[in-house]
């Protein structure tokens, strides 16, 4: 990586007047940049422009979301009724009606 950042900058003229701090500096910057220039390439090739992966990750978070609170609804509604049921066999058992 070290020698196609180095064959860049003497590309573009600045590779003579750079310390090797600069340059280490210039190597991280681009080290750190490929991630989100790659995943922006991927998602162009894709069809879909960025702004609109925005979007349909929001409606896909949001759904998401809507399914997991009707399962804890649900969840909650059937936990509901056992301790009532719970609740109404001690009871029973209580007053001796079993």
């Amino acid at each position: 990586m070290k020698k196609a950042l180095v064959v860049l900058l003497a590309a573009i003229g600045v590779n003579r007047h750079l310390s090797a701090e600069q340059r280490q500096d210039i190597a991280n910057a681009a080290y750190h940049a490929t991630p989100g220039a790659a995943a922006t390439g991927v998602f162009k090739v894709w069809g879909l422009p960025l702004s609109e992966w925005l979007v349909v990750a929001s409606l896909l978070f949001i759904a998401l979301q809507a399914g997991y609170l009707v399962w804890k609804w649900r969840r909650d509604y059937r936990r509901d009724l056992a301790r009532r049921a719970l609740g109404k066999l001690a009871e029973e058992t209580v007053r001796g009606d079993l």
